[in-house]
């Protein structure tokens, strides 16, 4: 998948996605707004299989790549 169709969403307690644009970002009102901070991580046997789609695998190549 090209860089320019990967987008941004966040995912509301009853499983809806909401897509987040690049104007959405700019309103807010933290300075650290396009960052991601990652807490944490969790054994691969801690995941639900169900969640190893390919968004998830697109996740973690990315992150092995940074």
């Amino acid at each position: 998948m090209p860089y320019e169709e990967v987008g941004r969403g966040s995912k509301l307690p009853d499983g809806r996605l909401v897509p987040l644009t690049d104007q959405d970002l700019a309103r807010l009102p933290l300075v650290t707004r396009h960052v991601v901070e990652a807490l944490g991580f969790v054994p691969g046997q801690a995941i639900d299989p169900i969640s190893e789609s390919r968004p998830y695998v697109l996740l973690v190549e990315a992150l092995a790549r940074s």
